[in-house]
């Protein structure tokens, strides 16, 4: 039977699982553990394996979603990574790594589409979808709070031992199985005994149909493209950070006393070499990141209500390629950079989420969603290797500014040719039509 529940009760119950889902002891550390045996090359060899599994996973695991539940979907997302997470503290070598990213990026794809349409659809059934921006964005805000907090802990814990942050982070999100089970499912789950439920769900071939209809149709077909583009420059540009901060912020901390590996002959194996003060400095700058980002998802709301959706999904990524292609000639413009990558995701995804969501209908969410995270990957793929090679042949920097200079000349070629995001009815939970901003 479908209990209510406490609609502010509901909502801080969300807050908390997606405060466990934060990754913070690990963030400001990972890429230093695995440049102590890579190569820059082989560390976008492992995001594209990332990236492509996620192709794979992301209509499959969307199924799952739409088919088991989306909170079935979610408690395993919290299981995969536990486990790839639990592995980096056991294993290591290139071919190891590579299948602790494929449990990621299962992990990945079980909740990228899940977690949106189980929040869009308990908004519909017990408050009001049109607190999906609001809330979604405020939910980020807490994942990043979290995160600020714990990655301080995670650089001095990798000061003492490069595994010591994975284990901390084993135990931290081992919490999200607790914090799920106090969440309700959704309405066409809840009963497992009614026959109405095989009407609510989709088979396989009306899976595709779904996707065909909704995406390759305006008005998400440029949305989806230019959005997705942006991402996968902006998942590939965070695979950097550290190695930036070493290219350019290295001569500033040596002066004042902090110690960056020098005579070494690559720039990976620099970052790879990297001590315990500046493991804690990279914590605390990322807990200062995160901090300020997470107003990005705080306000994500309000950035729609004062620019709409449109103008807010096309300006915002934008700028952020602006950012990205600033450090290449003034190093310290690196922090804004920094900032502005942190902060431009939690800002526009639940725009978009809420954009996407408000176009379709609740039969299917959880796998048209993961069919928009599966372009994202697809663009991503291509993207890691290229920066992993640029990154080797020159640096870091380069490579991220090379990414931003994609985007402004792809995503000015969409925005050119399809219209992103216009004004249109759209589809409200249960089927019936709601104007759009």
């Amino acid at each position: 039977m479908f209990r209510p529940a406490s609609g502010r009760g509901l909502v801080r119950r969300y807050y908390l699982y997606r405060a466990t889902i934060a990754v913070g002891f690990i963030t400001p550390i990972f890429t230093l553990f695995l440049l102590r045996t890579l190569t820059f090359t082989q560390v976008g060899a492992l995001s594209a394996i990332y990236a492509s599994l996620s192709v794979v996973g992301e209509i499959p695991t969307g199924y799952v979603g739409d088919r088991l539940g989306r909170r079935a979907s979610l408690l395993l997302s919290v299981l995969f990574t536990v486990v790839s997470l639990a592995g980096f503290v056991l294993a290591s070598g290139f071919r190891w790594y590579g299948f602790l990213y494929a449990l990621w990026a299962l992990a990945l794809t079980l909740r990228s589409g899940s977690m949106d349409a189980w929040l869009y659809d308990t908004l519909t059934e017990r408050l009001d979808s049109e607190q999906f921006s609001r809330i979604r964005g405020r939910g980020d805000a807490v994942q990043k709070w979290t995160a600020a907090v714990s990655m301080v802990a995670g650089g001095l814990l990798y000061g003492l031992h490069p595994t010591y942050p994975f284990v901390a982070a084993v135990g931290f999100n081992s919490l999200g199985f607790f914090a799920l089970l106090s969440l309700p499912k959704n309405r066409q789950y809840a009963d497992r005994g009614s026959d109405s439920r095989s009407a609510d769900r989709l088979d396989p071939l009306e899976t595709v149909s779904v996707i065909r209809t909704y995406l390759a149709r305006p008005p998400l077909r440029a949305l989806v493209l230019y959005i997705g583009l942006f991402y996968a420059v902006l998942g590939v540009s965070h695979t950097y950070i550290q190695p930036m901060v070493v290219e350019t912020l290295g001569p500033y901390a040596a002066a004042i006393g902090v110690q960056v590996p020098a005579g070494v002959p690559t720039a990976a194996a620099r970052v790879g070499e990297a001590g315990a003060a500046l493991a804690l400095g990279l914590g605390v700058l990322y807990a200062a990141l995160t901090a300020v980002a997470s107003a990005g998802g705080y306000y994500a709301g309000a950035v729609e209500d004062r620019l709409g959706v449109r103008r807010a999904v096309v300006v915002v990524p934008a700028l952020t390629a602006v950012a990205l292609v600033g450090p290449l000639w003034l190093a310290l413009v690196v922090l804004p950079t920094f900032t502005t990558m942190r902060t431009a995701k939690p800002l526009v995804q639940p725009i978009v989420n809420g954009y996407i969501n408000d176009h379709v209908e609740s039969v299917g969410r959880a796998t048209l969603l993961s069919a928009v995270s599966m372009l994202h990957m697809i663009l991503r793929t291509p993207l890691a290797l290229a920066a992993g090679m640029v990154a080797d042949a020159t640096t870091a920097t380069t490579a991220v500014a090379a990414l931003g200079g994609l985007f402004l000349v792809a995503g000015g070629a969409v925005w050119l040719f399809g219209e992103i995001a216009p004004e249109t009815v759209a589809v409200s939970g249960d089927g019936a039509s709601k104007s759009a901003s």
